[in-house]
């Protein structure tokens, strides 16, 4: 089996799931339909899955694609089949003479060239007076403009009016169809065939029968051709497209529950933020309390403070009335001192006078104050 060819987000491939693999699949088994008995031109064929669907009715297909890592991996997986082949060419200058194929199939290639006009002509001179041209294109309004989305693999998207004024130059008559996922419910029954098909659709609880789906396609397929006649019949049907596998029901189911996993996460996480709420509410609530424990504490440390500075200057001022009085004190002594000097002075005094010598000398000392006065 030949090794898949890488994913760039630009060309389908077979192995891929999902949206993207309906969506694909679905244009070519209706392209299948259109192809018994005829020569096909598959335009832009890719990986060649497509083809290889196609050539199992038609009497020859032709795949061709710009790029030859693509052509060279087409002609290694289905390269098998003897009706089918592969060229790596351009879509606007297509190597093959005019009238060549009966029915062209083109699904996505449009919105990824600037040369649109050059390859819708290349498609009709190759095509045959009564051949059909099946063409796909994303809805501008609703793949790009409804989502603000941006491939960057499109040049140029197209509005519908715009694919009808490209494809009506070329090809008078054109049938044009819608294509979308969508998601119904199916009932059928559960042996024979299908006799009819009816259209429920669901209106805020009422319930309308329709003619087809009401909705606005994803995109555009367009089935033209320059004889009217040759528009195919089998086009005006509505046609479904599942897989075995159901994959992109399982991948519902598995999407589901995974929302579901995340709204209990979701259930889980408030509840996870109401506690820690609860719990930084009573943190705030012991913070305040601190903060104002801490007021009332830098209160009274100033007023500690206040009373300190107080008892600073009372303790200086004892200090330096202590010094005074022990300056006074001193003073004291020394006047004491000097007093009790003079006491013992004149207790000397008194003593002397009292004693013999001093009355025996008392004479003497009148008559040298008398001489004293009179010389």
């Amino acid at each position: 089996m030949t090794e898949p060819l890488s994913f760039t987000g630009e060309r389908f491939l077979p192995e891929r799931e999902g949206e993207i693999w309906y969506e694909h699949w679905h244009r070519y088994a209706l392209a299948r339909q259109l192809s018994q008995h005829r020569s096909v031109l598959d335009v832009a064929c890719g990986e060649g899955y497509g083809s290889a669907m196609l050539a199992e009715n038609a009497e020859r297909v032709t795949g061709v694609d710009i790029s030859v890592d693509a052509i060279r991996h087409a002609r290694s997986r289905y390269g098998h089949q003897a009706n089918l082949e592969f060229i790596a060419a351009s879509c606007d200058r297509l190597p093959f003479p005019d009238a060549s194929f009966d029915l062209a199939i083109s699904f996505e290639t449009i919105e990824h060239i600037e040369t649109q006009q050059a390859f819708v002509a290349e498609l009709a001179r190759v095509l045959r007076p009564d051949g059909v041209l099946l063409l796909s294109s994303p809805n501008k309004r609703l793949y790009s403009d409804a989502h603000d989305y941006h491939n960057e693999f499109h040049v140029r998207e197209l509005y519908r009016d715009e694919l009808e004024e490209l494809l009506r130059a070329a090809f008078p008559h054109r049938f044009w169809l819608g294509q979308k996922l969508l998601f119904h419910s199916a009932i059928w029954p559960e042996s024979g065939d299908i006799a009819a098909t009816e259209y429920l659709v669901g209106d805020g609880g009422q319930v309308v029968a329709g003619r087809s789906p009401d909705v606005e396609p994803m995109y555009y397929m367009v089935a033209c051709s320059r004889n009217p006649s040759m528009l195919p019949a089998a086009l005006g049907r509505l046609s479904l497209f599942s897989d075995a596998a159901e994959t992109v029901y399982r991948d519902y189911v598995r999407q589901t529950r995974r929302v579901l996993e995340l709204d209990r996460l979701l259930i889980d996480r408030e509840r996870l933020v109401a506690e820690r709420d609860d719990w930084l509410a009573l943190r705030t609530a012991q913070m305040e309390e601190r903060d104002a424990l801490l007021i009332t504490r830098a209160e009274q440390i100033a007023e500690r403070d206040v009373l300190l500075t107080l008892r600073t200057g009372q303790m200086e001022e004892r200090e330096r009335m202590i010094v005074e009085r022990d300056t006074l004190l001193a003073q004291r002594d020394a006047l004491l001192a000097q007093r009790a000097e003079q006491i013992a002075a004149l207790n000397l005094e008194l003593d002397y006078r009292a004693s013999l010598a001093w009355w025996l000398k008392s004479p003497w000392r009148i008559a040298k104050r008398i001489i004293s006065k009179n010389p």
